[in-house]
């Protein structure tokens, strides 16, 4: 069976620039000494989909969760670019070059995780953390039934919190944020949504309520990851769900570091998955 850390980091690694060291000290994709696998260390890893409200979260949870750090860690979208996507673009035998189109990105990351099992959270566990940390960590970067169900099983210190929102609501977020981040080519599709929500979609996207940029990154987002929570998630002890509609900002953080916390005093260290 191919050991695709070890291809990485024989075939991938040696042709990037990372400025890993610069940014996160604490954290190495080579082992170290005084090095753990990031697999191995307690994390709560927020999972959600573009719009919901993971940076806003985990920003707020920085404030409530004494100890708790999350600069510590790399975020999804370096994780894509320093290790998913020139991965799968090497193995297509495609030269390395940046992906800014959110579609383009959600392809390359689909690759990966064809050939890798686990996708985004096998990346994720590649990393190595300095072993001097003794809080509980914060992050957000796993998305999707397979990623959840694979961090679920193979890392049991991971508390994995998983928020949804409305479609029509997150899009609506989108349509009106301006992060430079959310490139996609418009489209006025609409097909890919619940059938309850297409009708109201429409008349949002004729009102100038949501952009055609908008459907295209949740279009291209639901091929992978759908809209619905992991469902076989009330199987496992590790994981938990908290569903944002009608809560504030300050109310998602809260309840998430209520889970965290007691997660923490029942001494919830090994996952109880059954399916």
């Amino acid at each position: 069976m191919m050991d695709w850390r070890e291809y990485y980091l024989r075939e991938v690694y040696p042709r990037l620039d990372i400025p890993l060291a610069e940014k996160y000290p604490l954290t190495s994709l080579l082992p170290r000494a005084g090095f753990r696998p990031l697999g191995d260390q307690a994390l709560l890893m927020l999972v959600a989909l573009t719009g919901t409200g993971k940076s806003t979260t985990l920003k707020l949870l920085r404030g409530r969760m004494s100890g708790g750090s999350a600069s510590v860690i790399p975020s999804r979208r370096e994780i894509a670019d320093w290790i998913a996507i020139p991965t799968a673009q090497t193995l297509a035998g495609e030269p390395i070059v940046p992906a800014p189109d959110r579609r383009l990105r959600f392809a390359y990351t689909g690759k990966f995780a064809e050939h890798v099992p686990g996708g985004m959270a096998a990346a994720f566990s590649w990393l190595y953390l300095a072993d001097d940390r003794h809080q509980v960590l914060l992050s957000e970067g796993i998305r999707g039934e397979n990623e959840i169900r694979y961090a679920l099983r193979h890392f049991p210190r991971w508390q994995i919190v998983e928020l949804s929102l409305n479609p029509l609501t997150r899009l609506r977020r989108l349509s009106g944020r301006r992060d430079e981040f959310d490139r996609a080519g418009g489209s006025a599709d609409i097909s890919f949504l619940p059938s309850g929500l297409q009708r109201e979609a429409l008349a949002l996207f004729k009102a100038g309520e949501i952009t055609g940029e908008a459907l295209a990154i949740v279009q291209a987002e639901s091929v992978n990851y759908g809209f619905d929570p992991f469902a076989d998630g009330r199987g496992c002890a590790n994981y938990h769900h908290i569903d944002v509609d009608g809560l504030s900002p300050a109310g998602v953080a809260d309840a998430a570091r209520g889970i965290m916390v007691a997660s923490n005093e029942a001494g919830r260290e090994r996952t109880t998955c059954q399916r």
